[in-house]
């Protein structure tokens, strides 16, 4: 169900570890990821970079940013070609959260992006004048990481993102694939995860509990929350703890927005057992419905969750390669 976390794939990059806010004494944080060549020189650069803001998946259960095997080698392949930084950041989880602490989260880590981060990358490379590209924004997410992606041009249309891209979103939450108890196995697996693991968990959590990340500080460790997130979801236990107050759901959020970015690019396995294919078609039909005039790229492929992590997948060949070269026209 998870692959073990590979140190090895950031090494031509600079990480620094950011706490963004605090809830209950508890640091939430998130990661600045800085191509070393970049800085390493130790020559004044004096350039604005593009930005990347990257949202980790696992249900809105499970996950840590930067958990190596979630983090596509193609998104690593833009950010190497355009110079960019990356940043990625951590977020309140259920069933100790709920939605609307999420959503809180995902304002307070794009109120850093505005009023902090600028400051914050002149304190860490001081002598240097790297700067933040505020026009040259690209937003992506896979499957929680999708849903969120959404929300933040949805519900933050201020950070001016030139280009989204959502990956197997988490779209359709009022769908019964997220509050019915039905048998869905997953990845191969002979039958659910059994409900003893949800039910465990909530007998076990302690009121006031803030859990942000999933697994070890350096996420050098499998996901522990995995099963925790399918028992959840196999067992309609999400909306639950999700909540059901109407800016929590991307669709409804989608027809209230004025404009969306450049470009916005949409992808999806057709055998996804985790987020059905179906989501990301309703996606694509609503957008087309509200925004007409919006530059969507929907690329519909055989695969299954995380189809685009498999090896071959680069921006220098095929379908990859296709978007890729839409994408950068506008960011």
């Amino acid at each position: 169900m998870s692959e073990a976390h590979d140190p090895a794939k950031l090494q031509d990059y600079h990480v620094h570890n950011i706490t963004y806010k605090v809830v209950a004494g508890h640091n939430i944080e998130l990661s600045i990821v800085v191509p070393k060549a970049l800085v390493d020189k130790g020559v004044k650069v004096s350039k604005k970079f593009p930005i990347i803001a990257e949202f980790h998946g696992g249900a809105l259960v499970s996950g840590s940013r930067l958990y190596s095997p979630w983090l596509s080698t193609w998104l690593l392949e833009l950010a190497q070609l355009k110079g960019a930084i990356l940043i990625s950041p951590d977020y309140r989880l259920l069933p100790e959260a709920n939605g609307l602490d999420v959503l809180e989260d995902l304002a307070s880590f794009w109120s850093w992006y505005s009023e902090q981060f600028e400051s914050t990358l002149a304190n860490l490379y001081p002598g240097l004048n790297i700067q933040p590209h505020f026009d040259q924004l690209l937003i992506h997410g896979g499957s929680a990481g999708g849903y969120l992606a959404a929300q933040s041009v949805l519900l933050h249309p201020e950070v001016n993102a030139k280009a989204v891209i959502m990956s197997y979103p988490m779209i359709d939450l009022r769908d019964e694939w997220w509050w019915k108890d039905f048998e869905r196995p997953v990845f191969g697996m002979a039958e659910n995860v059994p409900i003893d693991v949800f039910e465990q968990h909530v007998k076990n959590m302690t009121p006031g509990t803030v859990v942000s990340s999933d697994g070890a500080p350096d996420r050098a460790v499998a996901l522990s929350r995995l099963p925790l997130a399918l028992s959840i979801i196999q067992h309609g236990k999400f909306l639950e703890y999700y909540g059901d107050d109407t800016k929590l759901f991307p669709l409804e959020n989608l027809p209230r927005v004025h404009k969306l970015p450049p470009f916005v690019w949409v992808m999806h396995g057709k055998q996804d057992c985790l987020v059905p294919f179906k989501e990301s078609e309703l996606l694509v039909k609503e957008i087309q419905k509200h925004h007409p005039d919006a530059n969507l790229r929907f690329d519909a492929h055989d695969g299954d969750h995380g189809f685009d992590n498999q090896a071959g997948i680069s921006i220098s060949s095929g379908w990859m390669k296709e978007g890729a070269a839409e994408l950068l026209k506008h960011w």
